[in-house]
């Protein structure tokens, strides 16, 4: 008889890396029989695109965070991989970047979950250079950290010493009892992944009503028109310059003049624009998500690097 499957849940703020974590979890866990869940916070899930590694399926849930209304959609899921006929060892579940971990991670104690699921770590995705210009302002952050047994600071590539030093010192203060991890790219030492996890060692937390109650819109657009990708990285460098407190994070794919498909990603004041293969779209379409957001706006940024202008829409999505 199978054992229960392990759970683990990746968390963390927008753009912090939680896919890149997911995709070095799936080569520790190469040999072993895995399934993925994707949440994504609006109508198109950029991140299923972007999983890779040793998996069987993914399963995508969309139009919502895992904070909110998707809460049934979630069990439901779990209903369908409960009673697949070869159950897998391992399931990873990569929150959206505002969903409540401490909620998720409740879902696995119900009493039906609990004899099929084992949830073995809650493990926060925590952003080396772009967190203290996010976490005053967004109670998530906290929210996360606290959730959590095991938390990557992560992009220490490329984030200064002094960042690295200080946002520890920050995440320690909010949660104590964590055990704190240096990443670099999205990876570590996988032996922290077999630390047992300190159960009820934390008080719950409380919240008003007001802060749990997140403030962030998603926006998507979407164009038939081809993009000029210069003008583009251009015009998304300028913008990300002057509001990145407001714009926290861009994703999605556009098209240039031949067809060509390039990955549009951003979090903070850094965008990068690549081309990539094996991705077909028939529009471009980004997602935009952060706090007082205009159509309007994104609209008047997007089309300065449009080619030829053809017809184009842009909807709030939260």
């Amino acid at each position: 008889m199978q054992g229960k499957i392990s759970v683990y849940i990746i968390t963390g703020f927008l753009g912090s890396g939680k896919t890149t974590v997911l995709n070095h979890l799936l080569s520790h866990f190469a040999n072993e029989k895995n399934v993925v869940i994707e949440n994504e916070f609006g109508k198109i899930n950029i991140d299923a695109t972007l999983v890779n590694g040793s998996f069987e399926s993914v399963y995508e849930l969309t139009n919502g965070c895992i904070c909110c209304s998707i809460n049934n959609q979630l069990l439901q899921t779990l209903s369908e991989i409960d009673s697949l006929e070869q159950k897998p060892e391992n399931l990873f579940l990569e929150t959206t970047g505002i969903a409540d971990a401490g909620d998720v991670a409740a879902t696995f104690k119900n009493l039906y979950i609990e004899k099929t699921f084992d949830l073995k770590k809650i493990i926060c995705v925590v952003d080396a250079i772009n967190m203290e210009l996010y976490e005053k302002s967004n109670i998530e952050i906290h929210k996360q950290i606290v959730a959590s047994d095991l938390i990557l600071i992560n992009k220490t590539e490329i984030a200064e010493l002094e960042n690295i030093v200080s946002v520890k010192e920050l995440v320690k203060t909010i949660n104590p009892f964590a055990e704190i991890v240096l990443s670099d790219k999205g990876d570590f030492d996988s032996k922290f992944l077999t630390i047992k996890r300190i159960k009820n060692s934390v008080a719950p937390t409380t919240f008003s009503k007001n802060e749990t109650v997140h403030k962030i819109k998603t926006l998507l657009f979407e164009t038939d028109s081809d993009f000029d990708i210069q003008r583009l990285k251009y015009e998304l460098f300028k913008s990300l310059y002057l509001y990145y407190s407001q714009i926290f994070r861009i994703k999605g794919y556009v098209l240039n003049e031949k067809k060509e498909v390039f990955l549009v990603q951003s979090v903070g004041k850094s965008s990068h624009v690549l081309p990539v293969k094996d991705i077909n779209i028939e529009k471009s379409q980004l997602v935009f998500i952060g706090k007082e957001l205009e159509l309007k706006s994104i609209e008047r940024i997007l089309k300065r690097a449009f080619i030829k202008s053809n017809r184009s829409v842009a909807e709030s999505i939260s």
